[in-house]
C-alpha cells in the first residue's frame, strides 16, 4: 500500500483484498484499509481508462497528421498545375 497506484498490479490489489478479508474474518476492524484499497483500485481503473483514451487520441492524431500531409501534397500539385496553366504562351517554337 506504500506504492503508487502505477506500481501496483491488479494481482497486487487482488492479493491485498484477499489478505484484508482474512484479517476481517479473524476479527480485525479494517474499514479504513478497505476504504484505502477502494481508493487505490479506483485510481488504478481511472489510470487504465485514461491511458486507453490517450492512446486512442494519439492514434487519431497520427491519422490526422498523415491526412494533413497528404492534403498538403495535393494542394502543392494543384498549385504547380495552376501555375503552368497561367503561364503565358510563347511563340518561340513556331517557325
Amino acid at each position: 500500500m506504500c506504492q503508487s497506484p502505477q506500481e501496483l498490479s491488479q494481482e497486487d490489489l487482488t492479493d491485498a483484498y484477499a489478505a484484508m478479508g482474512f484479517m476481517i474474518d479473524a476479527g480485525f476492524k479494517l474499514d479504513w484499509l478497505e476504504k484505502k484499497l477502494d481508493e487505490v483500485s479506483e485510481k488504478k481503473n481511472k489510470e487504465k481508462s485514461s491511458e486507453a483514451g490517450l492512446q486512442e487520441m494519439e492514434e487519431d492524431l497520427r491519422d490526422l497528421k498523415r491526412k494533413y500531409s497528404d492534403m498538403e501534397a495535393l494542394v502543392q500539385k494543384e498549385k504547380v498545375k495552376m501555375s503552368a496553366a497561367k503561364a503565358p504562351l510563347s511563340f518561340d517554337d513556331v517557325v
